[in-house]
């Protein structure tokens, strides 16, 4: 009967339907993260709620029509089974077209749950008006709790397309009540009506839980949507964007292909910033006024880039147009840091800074309006008071693909850079009138150089580098790739173990890791996992070793990863397979190496500067990605 009852009912309620009417706010308070939108296009919707135990899953929704005293909702889309997390995919939609839905759930004890009666607007047709809202940092502070339900209320009221949203969605994104207590309940009011895109900030700590709540296409934490004429690429700063990185060659071809009219990047760190203490102490000391998302900026001048968009400083600021590090009125890129959605509010450095041309310390939004080659921009406060503002009006309409001078790196594809016997690797152009030159021993790529023409199988450990060619002979930087051919290293020969790993708990003050042959524990213990949770430690300013043996049930190639806040490295038998050194939030990092089954030798370093503090490892698997040790795979002697 479990498995028929909600069945029954679910098909009793469709045949029925409902009236707006029927939906009551009692009912809908069951949910534990009411219905929400997210990634639209011009053909579908992303609705996505949780419940509170595991339930069915419909959607009912149709297109507005006229003449009629209420909506009517004859299409349905339901997800087989019992679950949690509801995300539905409602497909074969029309574009720019007004649709009204709500969102059922029945519990496996006969529970019915059923939202209010929203609606929502496909994306637009290429060549129509769109306007769309740009929020950041929406995590909660104690001083102004009320900013991001305030900020919320009133970009609901403008009536935008779609939000981008630049990061810092929570202040804790590890912390699931951050996300139920504070972001959810906040912007339910415009999130149930106007879907939302988002990139990841510092503070959602890579999370599991953006994963879960956030809609986008893989890898998810970076991809590209285009909106109308307009494209969008959404980037996560906390990773690495220096040149050869994963995500600045995904952005050279992107930005490189584009033909938008408008192109916009969206990322959580400002490449310009005036920002008086996140960057340098600026009133006792010189400020690097920016982060390493600067190293994005020749890719934004290259190829185009109409505006960066970007928050983590807790205030508003509106760059000149910016190429070469100059102000450029014709060809330069405008920087827009907004990040005054929520969190507590910054101050600016005690002089003005050559690229700034608008400031402001208030909790705020900024809208977009588009049609065609003509944009109008607004940047209004938490209150609606309308701050600043601007016009810009293209040279002219329509596609404006840019001239590319030097094309795009050489896309190198391989899953087996480490391997026993042999790995296969293929390259690939950004445009087919390009030509692939490739060198395997480490020596820089010529046009003399072997031209690639089909895959490559490597048997032996290579440095491969490669650059693609125009006819005319003009050359794309190079891209390399280090393969590398090993053995199993054998397990540890261990007679006695323990379980746990021990560790020594360190104190001091640090913005990398230190040497700890140096140094005296202040005090050691054992802990069952790796995690911070059973050694016990001050708030900011420590470090940790944790050392001992993991157990590995097969033998072949094993990624393990780490997460942490600040910075860490792992260790297997002695040698360094991930580096995170650093002061940085948390975020995951990967590393591989080939192991005989049985136990081997770990060590896992750690130290907290301050703010955040994390630290998580353990080993990817394809279907389920990232698994944490187990205490059952973790011991000492």
């Amino acid at each position: 009967m479990r498995s028929l009852l909600p069945s029954i009912v679910l098909t009793l309620l469709c045949l029925a339907g409902l009236t707006p009417g029927l939906a009551q706010t009692d009912s809908e308070q069951k949910f534990l993260v009411k219905p929400y939108l997210q990634f639209s296009t011009q053909t579908g919707m992303y609705i996505l709620w949780e419940t509170r135990e595991s339930a069915t899953t419909l959607v009912e929704y149709g297109e507005a029509r006229p003449n009629v005293k209420q909506a009517v909702l004859g299409q349905k889309a339901a997800l087989d089974g019992y679950r949690l997390m509801h995300e539905v995919p409602l497909d074969n939609l029309k574009p720019e077209t007004n649709y009204f839905w709500r969102a059922m759930s029945i519990t496996a004890s006969g529970d019915t749950i059923r939202s209010g009666q929203y609606s929502f607007k496909t994306a637009v047709r290429d060549s129509s008006a769109f306007m769309f809202a740009l929020v950041g940092d929406t995590q909660r502070n104690n001083r102004t709790p009320w900013a991001w339900g305030k900020v919320a209320e009133k970009v609901w009221q403008d009536r935008p397309n779609f939000v981008v949203h630049a990061g810092d969605v929570v202040d804790q994104g590890l912390d699931k009540n951050d996300w139920l207590d504070n972001f959810f309940p906040n912007g339910h009011i415009l999130m149930s009506r106007i879907p939302m895109y988002t990139v990841l900030g510092n503070h959602e700590q890579d999370s599991p839980f953006y994963y879960q709540y956030m809609v986008a296409p893989a890898p998810e934490y970076y991809y590209t949507f285009t909106y109308g004429n307009a494209q969008f690429f959404m980037i996560d700063s906390n990773r690495d964007l220096t040149e050869g990185s994963e995500q600045y060659n995904w952005l050279e071809w992107e930005l490189a292909k584009s033909t938008a009219t408008w192109k916009i990047a969206i990322h959580h760190h400002p490449p310009y910033s005036s920002d008086s203490d996140d960057h340098g102490d600026s009133f006792n000391s010189t400020s690097t006024l920016g982060t390493a998302a600067r190293n994005l900026v020749p890719l934004y001048e290259r190829y185009g880039l109409d505006f960066c968009l970007f928050g983590h400083t807790h205030l508003y600021e509106r760059s000149w147009p910016i190429k070469d590090n100059r102000i450029n009125q014709k060809e330069g890129v405008v920087y827009i840091n907004s990040g005054g959605a929520g969190g507590n509010l910054e101050e600016f450095t005690p002089t003005r800074n050559w690229f700034t041309l608008d400031l402001q310390i208030v909790h705020h939004y900024c809208t977009f309006s588009v049609f065609e080659s003509s944009l109008v921009f607004k940047a209004i406060d938490h209150e609606g008071r309308l701050f600043d503002t601007f016009q810009m009006q293209k040279a002219k309409e329509g596609g404006s693909q840019a001239s590319v001078v030097q094309p795009p790196a050489v896309q190198i594809l391989c899953d087996a850079p480490l391997f026993q016997d042999q790995t296969t690797v293929g390259l690939r152009a950004a445009f087919d009138n390009l030509e692939i030159r490739y060198t395997l021993d480490g020596t820089e790529p010529t046009r003399n150089s072997p031209r690639y023409s089909q895959p490559l199988t490597v048997n032996q450990t290579a440095v491969l580098k490669t650059r693609a060619y125009t006819a005319d002979g003009r050359a794309s930087r190079a891209a390399s790739l280090a393969l590398r051919k090993m053995a199993p290293q054998p397990a540890a020969k261990v007679k006695k173990t323990e379980k746990g790993l021990t560790y020594a708990y360190y104190e001091g003050d640090w913005d990398k890791l230190p040497d700890f042959k140096t140094l005296q524990p202040v005090k050691t213990g054992v802990t069952s996992i790796v995690s911070l949770a059973e050694t016990g430690h001050r708030e900011n300013q420590f470090a940790l070793v944790l050392e001992g043996y993991v157990d590995i049930a097969q033998t072949g190639v094993h990624t393990f990863y780490l997460n942490s806040d600040d910075g860490s490295k792992l260790f297997l038998n002695d040698a360094l397979i991930i580096d995170h050194d650093g002061d940085h939030s948390a975020i995951a990092k990967t590393g591989q190496t080939i192991l005989q089954a049985g136990k081997h030798k770990i060590r896992i370093e750690f130290f907290e500067q301050g703010g955040g503090q994390h630290l998580q490892a353990g080993m990817v698997e394809a279907a389920k990605g990232l698994i944490p040790f187990t205490p059952f795979q973790l011991s000492h002697e």
